[in-house]
C-alpha cells in the first residue's frame, strides 16, 4: 500500500511538471532597441535586434493593403520588403506609411505557403513621432473553415481564422521618440508557428496632429531554414568607422563575401578612413554644394545615380568639373617648392 501511495505522489508530481511545463512553453518574446537620432546610422545596427535581412522570406511575399490609404509622400509597400534602407533620418520616398490624418490601417503579408516563422522584425526611422511603432500581429495557415483572408478594420480577425500573436508599443512615456526603432518578436520554443499569412493591424502614435503615422522602413519574417535570424544578425552587421576628421562614416558590408570580412575590417577600412577626406578634399567643390559627396553617396545607394546629378548640384557636368580638378592638381603641383631655411 505504502509502495503504491508513493507511485500515485510521483505520478501526481510528475503531471504536474509535465503541465506546468506544456504552459510554459511557447512564450512570446518581444524584443525593443532603440537608438536615439544622435546615434542612428544607415547601418540599422542594434544591441539586441538583428541588423535587417537582405534576403528573407517576406523579400518574396506578396504584401497587400486591406486597409487605410497610402501616402502618396511616402515608398510603396516594396520598400517593406526590398532589403534597402533609408539613408537618413527623414526620409519619406524610402518608408511606407499610411496617409496624413488617417488612422493607419491593416496590411497583410501572403508567403504563397507553410512556413515555420522563427521571427517577425520591424524597423522604423524617424526624428519624431513617426519613429515608435504600434501595432497588433496576427498570423493564420488559411485552414480555418471561417477563414477571413481580407479583415478589414470593422472585422475582428480573432473571430475570422487568425491568431493574435503580439501587442507591440515603443512609444516612450515621456518625449517625442525620434530615432530608429527595431522589433524582434519570437517565441521561447525556437517557432511561432507554421503560417502562410501575417497581418499588422497598425495604429498611429499620436492625434495631436496629422502625422502620427510610424514611417516603416522594412518588415523581415525569417524562417525556420533562413540563414538569417537572431544567430545570424550580429555576423550580419555593418562594419561602421569614421574617418579621423569625424566628417565621413563609412560603412562596409561584408555579408556576401564573409572570406574578406577580417581584411576588409582591419586593412581597407583603415586606408578608407584615412584617404577619403583627402580624396573629398581634392574634389573641386569648394564653390558648390558642400554635401554633394553625402549627397550622391545616398543615391547610389538607393540605385538613383545618374551623371545628371553633378549638374543639378553644381551647374557644370562631370566632363567639366574632371577638367577643372585636373587643371587645379596641375596648377599646384606646378607651385614652387620653397626651399627650407637653414638654422643658424
Amino acid at each position: 500500500m505504502k509502495n503504491r501511495m508513493k507511485s500515485l505522489i510521483s505520478l501526481a508530481v510528475g503531471a504536474s511538471v509535465l503541465a506546468f511545463a506544456v504552459v510554459a512553453r511557447g512564450e512570446i518574446k518581444i524584443v525593443v532597441d532603440h537608438n536615439s537620432n544622435e546615434s542612428a546610422s544607415v547601418a540599422f545596427k542594434f544591441k539586441n535586434v538583428p541588423t535587417p535581412s537582405k534576403n528573407d522570406p517576406a523579400t518574396s511575399a506578396r504584401f497587400t493593403i486591406l486597409d487605410g490609404e497610402r501616402d502618396d509622400n511616402g515608398g510603396d509597400l516594396d520598400k517593406l520588403h526590398d532589403g534597402k534602407l533609408p539613408t537618413e533620418e527623414d526620409e519619406p520616398a524610402e518608408n511606407f506609411f499610411f496617409n496624413a490624418g488617417t488612422e493607419s490601417g491593416r496590411l497583410r503579408v501572403d508567403s504563397g505557403k507553410l512556413i515555420e516563422i522563427k521571427q517577425v522584425n520591424t524597423y522604423s526611422w524617424h526624428p519624431n513621432t513617426r519613429g515608435p511603432q504600434v501595432y497588433k500581429l496576427y498570423a493564420a495557415d488559411g485552414k480555418a473553415e471561417a477563414f477571413n483572408a481580407q479583415p478589414r478594420n470593422a472585422t475582428d480577425p480573432d473571430k475570422c481564422g487568425w491568431k493574435l500573436i503580439a501587442k507591440v508599443d515603443t512609444r516612450p512615456k515621456q518625449g517625442e521618440g525620434g530615432g530608429q526603432y527595431g522589433v524582434s518578436i519570437s517565441d521561447s520554443d525556437g517557432i511561432i508557428g507554421k503560417y502562410r499569412y501575417l497581418l499588422f493591424d497598425m495604429v498611429r502614435t499620436e492625434n495631436d496632429d496629422p502625422f502620427g503615422n510610424t514611417f516603416y522602413s522594412e518588415i523581415d519574417v525569417i524562417g525556420n531554414d533562413s540563414a538569417a535570424g537572431a544567430g545570424a544578425g550580429a555576423s550580419e552587421q555593418a562594419f561602421i568607422i569614421h574617418s579621423a576628421d569625424g566628417y565621413c562614416e563609412i560603412s562596409i558590408d561584408t555579408s556576401a563575401a564573409p572570406d574578406l570580412k577580417d581584411w576588409a575590417e582591419n586593412k581597407l577600412a583603415l586606408v578608407l578612413a584615412e584617404w577619403y577626406p583627402k580624396i573629398v578634399a581634392m574634389l573641386p567643390c569648394k564653390a558648390y554644394d558642400q554635401d554633394i559627396v553625402k549627397q550622391l553617396n545616398a543615391a547610389m545607394r538607393q540605385g538613383k545615380y545618374h551623371e545628371e546629378l553633378w549638374k543639378e548640384h553644381t551647374g557644370h557636368s562631370l566632363h567639366e568639373l574632371t577638367d577643372e580638378w585636373k587643371a587645379g592638381l596641375e596648377k599646384q603641383l606646378a607651385m614652387p617648392i620653397k626651399p627650407k631655411q637653414q638654422s643658424s
